[in-house]
């Protein structure tokens, strides 16, 4: 087990990763940076150290939420690599498809569900003139993150691959469909919230007829399967020749 104090190196760096960005190798030089101290304390003799590190110059990129989970694992398998309990080529075979998954994961989760909804959420509390409650939760959402952050490295840590039947328990995927439920029923508010009641006709229909195209594209994309960058080139097509004069309402 690494000292607590290595450990918290690794997690403070986790922090940097993506300021080492390339798009050639994305997140391998900021990987490479936060695994550093663990490598150092694991592989005393430097001729060993460069080997390890080889093992991190492959391509590498996953979600900058589910990145100290990535790496609590990597730091679990490499403490067993160099005390011989696995062969060096473990860590490749883990390193090689770990990192995808859990970038869908956080992909769907984090940019799917979570921050819609709590931009959508701060959207309906300051139209209804609620700034104080939309800061308070855009600080428990931080502090949230945060705790997610440092809970599931140090977890990935002590259990290593067993935190992966622990996070398909968590189910974040189910419950990327449920937030997103709730994001549908988030933004219905904020758009009667906008609609102006009071205002003419021709006003009303255009704001009536704007959430009618949403949900019909909703439907066009989910039960035709229809690519949703068509429909952004229709929309923008309709755009253009209204500023044209081509098309006039």
């Amino acid at each position: 087990m690494l000292p607590t104090r290595t450990a918290l190196a690794c997690l403070a760096r986790s922090c940097c990763i993506n300021a080492a960005v390339t798009a050639r190798s994305m997140q391998q030089l900021g990987l490479v940076f936060a695994l550093e101290p663990a490598l150092r304390h694991l592989y005393p003799d430097v001729e060993a150290r460069a080997q390890a590190t080889a093992h991190y110059s492959a391509h590498s990129n996953t979600h900058p939420y589910m990145l100290p989970l990535y790496i609590g694992l990597l730091l679990n398998i490499e403490d067993q690599v160099a005390g011989g309990k696995l062969p060096s080529n473990a860590l490749d075979m883990v390193r090689r498809t770990l990192g995808t998954t859990l970038s869908a994961v956080g992909d769907g989760f984090f940019e799917g569900g979570v921050f819609p909804c709590w931009s959508l959420t701060c959207i309906c509390l300051l139209l209804a003139g609620q700034t104080v409650p939309a800061m308070v939760l855009t600080l428990l959402l931080a502090l949230a993150l945060l705790a997610f952050r440092i809970g599931t490295f140090f977890f990935a840590l002590r259990h290593g691959l067993a935190a992966l039947t622990w996070l398909k328990r968590l189910g974040l995927i189910n419950w990327t469909g449920r937030i997103k439920i709730v994001n549908a029923c988030l933004l219905t508010v904020a758009g009667l919230m906008l609609l102006p009641l009071g205002g003419d006709r021709h006003t009303l229909l255009w704001c009536m007829g704007g959430g009618g195209a949403v949900l019909a594209a909703a439907w066009i994309i989910g039960r035709l399967h229809l690519p949703r960058i068509i429909l952004w080139l229709v929309l923008l097509t309709f755009l253009v020749l209204m500023e044209t004069g081509l098309v006039g309402l």
